[in-house]
C-alpha cells in the first residue's frame, strides 16, 4: 500500500499572525491556489481515496485534490491537528504575549511543544495525539486499497513519522502542500520519500 501524506496549505491564521492547533482556520485564495496547483501533481498516482482532518483548512485542500483526480473524500476526526497552543488557540501571536504573559513566561510554559513532549495550558496530551494518530492509521490501512493520499497538520505528520515510521530525525518545518510519501507492507510502514519537508 502507498500513502501520501499532505499537509494542508496557507489558511487564514497564517495570515493574521494566530495560533492554530484547533482553531478552524478557512483556506486563504493563496492557500486554495497552492492546492490546485499541487492537485496536477496528484493525476498520475493511482490515489484511490484521499483522508482529511475535519478541519477547514485541510479538507477543503482535500475536496480540491478530490475534484481534480475523481475520488472521494472521507473525513478521519483523528486526522485533526495536536491542540497544542490550548487556551492561545485562535489568538493573535502579538496579543497573546498580552494576555497570557504569566504563562507564558512561567517556567511550565517557557518550552512546550510536541519534541518538548508537553502542550500549552489547556492543550491536548501528547499521547493522546500519538494514540489517535495510531488509530486512524490503522482504520485507514484497514480499508485495503492501493493507494490513498492523507491531508492533514504538522502535529500529525510529527507523531506519524516518530511513532508509526520509527524515524529518529525530529521534523522542523513542512511546507504548504509539503508530502511524505508511506510505504505500507506486512504491518510495516516505511518512509519512501519527503518533499518540502526539513528535518533537524
Amino acid at each position: 500500500m502507498k500513502i501520501y501524506m499532505i499537509r494542508h496549505c496557507e489558511s487564514e491564521d497564517d495570515v493574521l499572525n494566530c495560533y492554530g492547533g484547533c482553531a478552524d482556520f478557512e483556506l486563504t485564495a493563496h492557500g486554495g491556489e497552492t492546492a490546485r496547483a499541487h492537485s496536477e501533481k496528484l493525476t498520475d498516482l493511482g490515489i484511490q481515496k484521499i483522508y482529511a482532518s475535519p478541519y477547514k483548512r485541510a479538507k477543503n485542500v482535500a475536496k480540491i485534490f478530490a475534484e481534480k483526480i475523481g475520488v472521494d473524500v472521507e473525513i478521519i476526526n483523528d486526522l485533526r491537528e495536536w491542540n497544542q497552543y490550548g487556551v492561545m488557540c485562535g489568538v493573535n501571536k502579538d496579543l497573546a504575549k498580552d494576555i497570557f504573559g504569566l504563562l507564558i513566561n512561567s517556567d511550565e510554559y517557557k518550552s512546550y511543544g510536541y519534541y518538548k513532549g508537553k502542550a500549552f495550558e489547556g492543550g491536548e496530551p501528547v499521547k493522546s495525539l500519538d494514540d489517535r494518530v495510531k488509530r486512524a492509521f490503522d482504520y485507514i490501512v484497514g480499508r485495503g486499497l492501493d493507494t490513498v493520499a492523507i491531508v492533514t497538520h504538522s502535529g500529525v505528520f510529527r507523531s506519524a513519522y516518530k511513532n508509526i515510521l520509527n524515524q529518529p530525525e525530529q521534523i522542523d518545518d513542512i511546507a504548504d502542500a509539503g508530502t511524505m510519501e508511506i510505504e505500507y507492507n506486512n504491518g510495516v510502514f516505511t518512509v519512501a520519500g519527503l518533499d518540502g519537508i526539513k528535518l533537524k
